[in-house]
This record gives structure tokens, C-alpha cells and sequence, in this order.
């Protein structure tokens, strides 16, 4: 595996802690726009990798330091992911499919810091995934099932059943409550409101692009994209919801 190492970025800090996680993002600018960004250092984020389209791996950020790529983030109890996680950004602006070199490279890098590090296979993770009130990368055109095929990652081998609408935006009562206490724990990070809110719209938003992103592909990458669109649970989401607690 070939890695460019011509480009380093001053944005980092000492790293403390275990690596535990890799998080996927997607760069949602060009190529060029994206790597001046992750190494300048007014900019002040960073990430440990960049992928490009064609496959070609750049290394901005030494494993041992903490790059700046998750922010604000949170995943099953533990928050301020950046300083026990890799980042890797992907090339891509958000609205089209990974390359297959692209996807490919990731695949081959993410496996050797697994076992280079320990990492458990199912700590394979997204943006999204840690902060799903603010990011949606790495997005609905993310292969998540071929990376759990390939030991990365989780997935629930649901594949058909009836599509039947649950629940709606400012739905209150248990069931909420625990659709709520189930996607915490999952990992993510909700409050048991007994509402369907907006954090509870987040992250619907968040699962449904991981686990069912057939289903907002219908809807279009412009309502996926727009932070202001509302969502809803379906018996089909709840079935995997289901099975992934049960497998994990």
C-alpha cells in the first residue's frame, strides 16, 4: 500500500489515548479545495487521511497525533472522539457514488490500522454516526454493507419486508421513548424525551443514510442534503434497528 507523504498538516495535537475508532467523512469540495484546507493552518481541522478519487492515499496527520476532523462528537458513552479515533477523509462533494479505487484504498487502509491498533472491526464508523445534529457524511452513496462484508463495520441483513410508516415528526409517547432508548443503545446520542424531536430527527437522519439508504435515495439527494428536512420511522427501519441490537 502506497501512502503520499508530501503533504503534512499543523493541525494536530498530542495524542493520549488508544486509538478505539475510525471515522469516514467525505470532503464535500474538490480535490484541491480540500487538501489546502485539511493543511492550513488558519483553517484549523485536519484529518489523518485523505483519499483521493483515483485511490491515491495522503497522510496529513501521524497516527500518534490527534487530527481535528470530528469536533463536537459523541458514540456509545465516550464524547471528544478526535483524541481515540483516525480520521479518514474521502474525496468526494456528497451527491455521487465512491469510486471503486476510492473505496478500494479505504478498505485496504482501514483494515491494516485495525489490526495495527486493535481497532474492533464493528468501531469502523461514520461523521454522521458521532455527531448526527451536525454532519451527514460520510452520506447515502456509502457502501456500508460491502465494508461489514469485508469485516468493517456493522449491518443487519434485513433485506425485504413490507414498508409500513410508524412514526411522525411531534409523535409522543413510549414507543418513542423507546425507539429512543434503542438507537442509544446502538451508540448514538439521544435523550429518552418521549417526543419525536428534532435530535430524534437527527438521528433517524443518521441511521436511515447508514442502514436503509435505499429509502432516502428515493426521497433525493436534495432532501437528503437540506438540514431542515423531517423524517420518519418505517417498520422496515424498525426491523433493522431490531436485528442490529441483537447482532452487536
Amino acid at each position: 500500500m502506497l501512502i503520499n507523504a508530501n503533504f503534512t498538516s499543523p493541525n494536530f495535537t498530542d495524542r493520549k489515548k488508544p486509538i478505539e475508532y475510525i471515522i469516514v467523512h467525505y470532503t464535500e469540495m474538490p480535490f484541491n479545495l480540500a487538501l489546502n484546507r485539511l493543511i492550513d493552518k488558519e483553517a484549523e481541522v485536519s484529518s489523518h487521511y485523505l483519499i483521493k478519487e483515483d485511490g491515491e492515499i495522503f497522510q496529513l496527520v501521524a497516527d500518534d497525533k490527534i487530527a481535528w476532523h470530528a469536533g463536537k462528537s459523541f458514540w456509545k458513552g465516550q464524547s471528544a472522539l478526535n483524541q481515540n479515533s483516525i480520521g479518514i477523509e474521502l474525496d468526494n462533494l456528497g451527491n455521487n457514488k465512491f469510486s471503486r479505487e476510492q473505496i478500494n484504498s479505504c478498505l485496504t487502509l482501514s483494515k491494516v490500522l485495525v489490526q495495527k491498533y486493535s481497532v474492533p472491526s464493528i468501531n469502523f464508523i461514520g461523521h454522521s454516526d458521532v455527531a448526527p445534529d451536525r454532519k451527514i457524511d460520510p452520506g447515502i452513496f456509502f457502501d456500508w454493507q460491502f465494508f461489514a462484508n469485508n469485516d468493517l463495520g456493522i449491518w443487519h441483513d434485513v433485506s425485504r419486508l413490507e414498508y409500513k410508516e410508524l412514526y411522525y415528526f411531534g409523535d409522543k409517547g413510549d414507543m418513542i421513548r423507546k425507539l429512543q432508548h434503542n438507537l442509544a443503545q446502538l451508540g448514538y446520542k439521544i435523550e429518552e424525551s418521549s417526543e419525536f424531536d428534532m435530535q430524534t430527527n437527527y438521528v433517524i437522519r443518521a441511521f436511515q443514510s447508514k442502514f436503509y439508504p435505499s429509502l432516502l435515495l428515493k426521497r433525493g439527494v436534495n432532501f437528503f442534503n437540506d438540514f431542515e428536512s423531517i423524517y420518519s420511522w418505517d417498520s422496515v427501519s424498525e426491523e433493522m434497528l431490531a436485528k442490529l441490537l441483537i447482532k452487536y
